[in-house]
């Protein structure tokens, strides 16, 4: 079978309207956790601009889990409504043409799944194919994109949607004095995003994808659910492990798609460590992570939604030739989620 790239058509994204720069939470911080506010402006540093759903006095409050779900339900419909119409505006796409939706999300619970409960507000076909993920964090995004060019090549005259939606400040925990807790504070922000895809168009294409989980590492990142709702799970001992185990996953896919020189790279937006630890590992040039660092500076770690934002920010930078790259998922596992990516200008789009 011959193999036919998918295309992203288009990408929408939407931000909650509270703004809040890195001194903004240092100053809570040091109310919370006055020892830790040296820590908290380290963990800060590098993301000066997030957007949370909650106000960082409505975090500060104590919450119940009955309360937590209904603002992450509330928040999260108005703004995945917004990154979803979006998204098919841009495509020219109508929500009846949508075949498959793939929606991510691991900072909130639904059972339906978000994108039902949106099904018949946006106008999805009832026989429309879901597939709701929720367990693979922040790589999700990146992963979900893999998926929907799995089912394009199987069904190439579908249209896929990819749906995000990440509210870290609806799960995040008054009492837990944790350093987990701190940084998460300082590095996550809110978001949602959405992206079409289909087949035969220029812009930027999907050549193939991949996944990877590292042994012997589910309990280095994730959420712990306890009685009081989802708790942070991070490990020190991340960037290092990605130092080392990295290289040789992304060689072995390059390799093996055929992937030549790399002309951009589309990496999920973790924080400095992460970026950094991703560089040295892969011996990139400091410009090919531009796009990467400037999201995680304006809108910090929206975990599965990130990797939209790299794609958004990349895209705008990409010109009028052809160019290859590849996309780098990173969430719990630990689990690596690879993209072989390629732009293709209208003026050279296969007919």
């Amino acid at each position: 079978m011959v193999s036919v790239p998918s295309s992203i058509l288009s990408i929408g994204t939407a931000l909650p309207e509270n703004r809040v720069e890195t001194a903004d939470v240092v100053v809570l911080a040091e109310r919370l956790w006055p020892r830790l506010a040296t820590v908290a402006r380290a963990a800060g540093e590098g993301s000066p601009t997030r957007y949370l759903a909650l106000s960082l006095e409505e975090m500060a409050k104590p919450r119940t889990i009955n309360e937590s779900q209904a603002a992450y339900f509330d928040h999260g419909r108005r703004l995945l409504t917004k990154a979803i119409g979006e998204a098919l505006g841009h495509a020219r796409v109508k929500a009846d043409e949508i075949d498959l939706v793939i929606s991510t999300s691991c900072t909130g619970y639904l059972c339906p799944s978000i994108d039902a409960h949106l099904a018949s507000d946006l106008g999805f076909r009832p026989d429309v194919l879901r597939l709701p993920i929720t367990e693979l964090g922040c790589s999700a995004g990146t992963a979900a994109i893999g998926f929907a060019h799995r089912h394009l090549l199987a069904h190439p005259d579908h249209k896929v949607l990819v749906a995000a939606l990440e509210l870290p400040s609806t799960v995040w925990q008054f009492e837990d004095r944790s350093l987990d807790n701190l940084i998460g504070s300082c590095v996550f922000g809110d978001g949602a995003a959405a992206a079409v895809l289909g087949t035969g168009s220029a812009g930027l294409n999907v050549e193939d994808a991949s996944s990877y989980l590292v042994p012997d590492t589910a309990r280095m990142l994730g959420f712990d659910l306890r009685d009081g709702g989802f708790h942070l799970v991070l490990n020190a001992r991340l960037p290092r492990i990605l130092e080392q185990r990295l290289a040789p996953v992304v060689s072995a896919f390059t390799e093996g798609a055929g992937v030549g020189a790399l002309d951009f790279v589309a990496l999920h937006a973790g924080g400095p460590q992460i970026h950094d630890a991703a560089q040295a590992a892969l011996g990139l040039e400091p410009e090919l992570l531009d796009p990467t660092r400037q999201t995680y500076k304006r809108v910090g770690n929206i975990s599965s939604v990130s990797i939209f934002f790299v794609l958004q920010e990349l895209t705008s930078r990409l010109d009028s030739e052809p160019q290859e790259g590849i996309g780098i998922g990173l969430g719990p596992g630990i689990s690596i989620e690879l993209l072989h990516l390629r732009w293709c200008p209208p003026k050279v789009a296969a007919s």
